[in-house]
């Protein structure tokens, strides 16, 4: 297939979601129509006795001659009748009616009834809640116990090939991730104006044991196949207070400042970005690393909420480790975490001096929702210093807004969303010989603008979203290796069954890239289905295309895979 043509492939898939919704609503509509006929049809039966009582009673009233020959009259309408509903075609023989049956269709009987079945099977499955949680809360007023358990299967479905991308890897394995969640979340709520939590993360990869593969091992990093250090266990553990006009968060938070793919004023938590390209909005809140901040909230009037944050405890972002399924296919894989060159990270517990700090200002003019921030802090990011051969996080500031406007059109809703993020000294490793320490600072700006809407019946949605993510680095330096413009396309399509009482949905997410340079694209095609309120099950198909410079994207034109997520929810 010429390359070119394999940028279609995401927007083919999104025309098959389209026609299969379509067909959903032109189900639908045959329903309706059948419901009208039939509600027609009973109420044809139910007139019927009173049209005939009032000819009986003026019958009745007439002379015994009329008596007489009423019979007659009646038993010739009933025979002109009973002669016209016997006609071939005619709608009223209620036998050839039922004597209609409905064609084979496969995917009901592969796809649709198992489903149900099993529905039916599961039940209200749900025996942590049932068992554990519930009876602890009752026994302990004021706590409440939930989580989840969830297990996600990754089997890649390209041919095994040893000297992959750019860095030569080895990928010889199938079972790209197996992986094994486990949340359990505690709140206690001491009094109506005091809350403690507790949020503690549990994870396990199995694709580095549960088969035989030389491309893939540990290389030493924490953290790689199980979760093992007491920062990643315990995600969060703070006490919130809530008094009024004034509301404080105190410990090991995650403060989330914008909600768009991308994360472009997301920057407060580092993260952990193990996954690389197939690290995406659903994945944001797990990756997310928790951190000990003071964040306090005053709302000195009714639409107006400012929030002041310190945060002594930097933590960096944190890459694929070496040997890792999702690796860097354009670099060679380091044999041992100890290759890798030494990291500097600041730190606001043992010098004041290495805190963060930033503002947000909230406020509301009526459908439109707006957000200012400042932070000032260190990247999370490092850059590599030639002078002593450590990574360094530079200090900047950062300054971005959150914009959130819902309004309708044509009758469909339409929600406008936009974040932007102005970084001023961001550090970039540089070919520059003169540069001191191979870095220079150069500011960046981030832009995101999201518009969602949807089209379709009230019953029959098709839910809409674009994004564009645009990024300039200003004062541009090629020797950077920063490009001038760099555009990234998001489009998703997403339907939710109606006939399956929203069991089941569907969606189709493309990532393409643009402005300077080419990177190539990426897209995934799911569907899911709610066996309950606490289970689900969602099949993913996610491929990524391009060639091996065509970076980050298309260099992982041989990570393409076939993905289950199992999640219960207690």
């Amino acid at each position: 297939m010429n390359f070119k043509l394999k940028k279609l492939v995401p927007l083919l898939a999104l025309l098959v979601l389209v026609s299969s919704s379509i067909n959903a609503w032109s189900a639908d509509d045959n329903a309706s129509g059948q419901e009208a006929i039939a509600n027609t049809t009973s109420t044809a039966e139910t007139t019927a006795p009173e049209n005939v009582a009032g000819e009986s009673g003026a019958i009745a009233s007439t002379a015994s001659t009329s008596e007489t020959t009423a019979p007659e009259n009646a038993a010739g309408e009933n025979d002109t009748v009973a002669a016209t509903a016997s006609e071939p075609g005619n709608v009223t023989d209620a036998g050839a009616v039922e004597t209609l049956q409905e064609p084979f269709d496969p995917f009901n009987v592969i796809v649709y009834k198992p489903l149900w079945a099993l529905t039916s099977a599961i039940g209200d499955f749900n025996p942590i809640g049932k068992h554990v949680s519930a009876p602890l809360e009752e026994s302990v007023p004021g706590l409440r116990v939930k989580g989840f358990i969830n297990s996600i299967t990754q089997i890649n479905t390209t041919s095994t090939d040893h000297n992959t991308g750019l860095g030569g890897r080895n990928k010889d394995w199938r079972l790209q991730k197996q992986e094994f969640r486990t949340q359990l979340e505690l709140k206690y709520q001491a009094n109506e104006n005091i809350e403690f939590v507790n949020v503690n993360n549990f994870q396990y990869d199995g694709a580095y044991d549960f088969q035989d593969s030389d491309g893939l091992y540990t290389d030493g990093s924490s953290n790689q196949k199980y979760y093992s250090q007491f920062k990643r266990i315990v995600r969060e553990a703070y006490v919130r207070g809530n008094y009024g006009n004034v509301n404080f968060t105190l410990g090991k938070q995650i403060v989330n400042w914008g909600k768009m793919d991308g994360k472009v004023i997301d920057f407060v938590n580092a993260a952990d970005g193990r996954d690389v390209v197939d690290f995406h909005i659903g994945d944001y809140e797990w990756r997310a690393i928790g951190q000990w901040m003071a964040n306090v909230s005053l709302r000195p009037t009714e639409n107006i909420t400012t929030t002041f944050l310190w945060n002594p405890d930097f933590q960096p972002n944190v890459g694929p480790a070496g040997g890792s399924p999702w690796w860097f296919p354009f670099a060679p894989s380091p044999v041992s975490s100890a290759q890798r060159p030494p990291e500097r990270n600041p730190s606001g517990f043992d010098r004041l001096a290495d805190s963060e700090g930033g503002v947000r200002v909230d406020t509301t003019i009526g459908a439109l929702s707006l957000s200012g921030i400042y932070y000032n802090g260190f990247d999370r990011d490092a850059v590599f210093n030639t002078s002593d051969n450590t990574l360094h996080h530079t200090r900047l500031n950062r300054y971005g807004y959150a914009l959130d406007y819902g309004t309708s059109i044509f009758g469909q809703r339409l929600i406008i969303r936009s974040e932007a993020l102005y970084s001023h000294g961001k550090a970039f490793g540089t070919s520059d010989t003169s540069a001191p320490g191979g870095i220079v600072k150069k500011d960046q700006l981030k832009l995101a603008v999201a518009f969602e809407t949807s089209v379709g019946s009230d019953e029959n949605k098709v839910d809409i979203l674009y994004q564009p993510i645009w990024t300039r680095q200003l004062g541009w330096d090629s020797r950077t290796g920063a490009k001038l413009n760099d555009v990234l396309h998001v489009v998703n399509l997403s339907h939710s069954v109606r006939k399956t009482n929203d069991k089941l949905d569907l969606s189709t997410t493309g990532y393409i890239s643009g402005g300077s340079g080419y990177d190539g694209l990426s897209y995934n095609v799911s569907a899911g289905w709610k066996f309950n309120d606490y289970l689900k099950a969602t099949l993913a198909y996610n491929d990524f295309i391009g060639k091996d410079d065509d970076i980050p994207w298309g260099a992982y034109r041989k990570w393409k895979n076939v993905t289950l997520d199992v999640k219960y929810e207690f």
